[in-house]
């Protein structure tokens, strides 16, 4: 069990989501629950429901994207009990760090005992996205 707060939770998620591949994995293994749903635009047809999956889907985008890095910078962030709600932009980078895609971002988080159990998203234009993930 975890004293930080799901703000704290949530803010080091985004804080330690990069610059690197290895960062985004390590900090997804750190602060995901196991068991943790994560929903989006661009996975309603593939819901990811634990952080195995989660960690598929990253294996993916440096498979598919070449995503070899990640940044997210939070715009504004409150929190309410054990949810987060927060308006974010979030960078894929390839190896030589130029910007493969930038995702303006609305995204809930619920934090329990220190761990993301569920995120809900939603890009304001994921097109571009969708595009360079196949979808």
């Amino acid at each position: 069990m975890s004293s930080a707060s799901p703000l704290d939770v949530a803010r080091d998620f985004c804080a330690g989501f990069g610059p690197t591949y290895e960062d985004a994995v390590a900090t997804c293994r750190k602060l995901l629950h196991t068991d943790v749903s994560w929903r989006s635009v661009t996975s309603d047809d593939r819901p990811v429901e634990s952080l195995a999956a989660v960690l598929d889907d990253l294996r993916r985008a440096r498979e598919i994207m070449g995503a070899e890095g990640f940044g997210i910078d939070v715009h504004r962030i409150r929190a309410d009990g054990d949810l987060v709600l927060m308006r974010r932009t979030d960078t894929i980078l390839d190896a030589e760090g130029d910007l493969l895609h930038a995702l303006d971002v609305m995204s809930m988080l619920r934090v329990v005992d220190g761990k993301i159990v569920w995120s809900r998203e939603c890009f304001f234009d994921s097109r571009t996205f969708d595009e360079a993930w196949g979808a």
